[in-house]
């Protein structure tokens, strides 16, 4: 039975483009199989998830708590942050990219949880 190793540079290099990999902060596990070789992230980051704020808040208040986490998070060292936005609120979708959070994920997908 194969084990799960480390990607190789090629390997790495072969997903780089479709895969959101930041310099220190990710792995890349690899397992040999007779059908190819499937390729693994694991992603050591900073998520604001779930950010729960009243329904009484619309675009401004919820942009001034991003704001104030922002600078919290930078105050300690963070360079980046990774967060969810419903599939289905286009505006808040809209109002992310604007002040420059970058979409990676190309599709919606539902996140699950697994306790080990």
């Amino acid at each position: 039975m194969n084990r799960v190793r480390l990607a190789t540079e090629a390997e790495i290099e072969s997903i780089k483009e479709t895969t959101d990999l930041e310099a220190g902060a990710c792995l890349v596990y690899a397992l040999d199989t007779q059908k190819g070789v499937p390729l693994a992230v694991r992603r050591l980051c900073t998520e604001i998830d779930p950010m729960v704020v009243p329904s009484e808040f619309g675009t401004k208040l919820k942009s001034l708590f991003i704001r104030d986490l922002e600078t919290l998070l930078w105050s300690q060292g963070v360079v980046s942050y990774y967060f969810n936005v419903d599939a289905n609120d286009t505006e808040w979708q809209e109002y992310v990219k604007h002040w420059g959070a970058e979409q990676v994920s190309a599709i919606p997908m539902l996140r699950f949880k697994r306790t080990l």
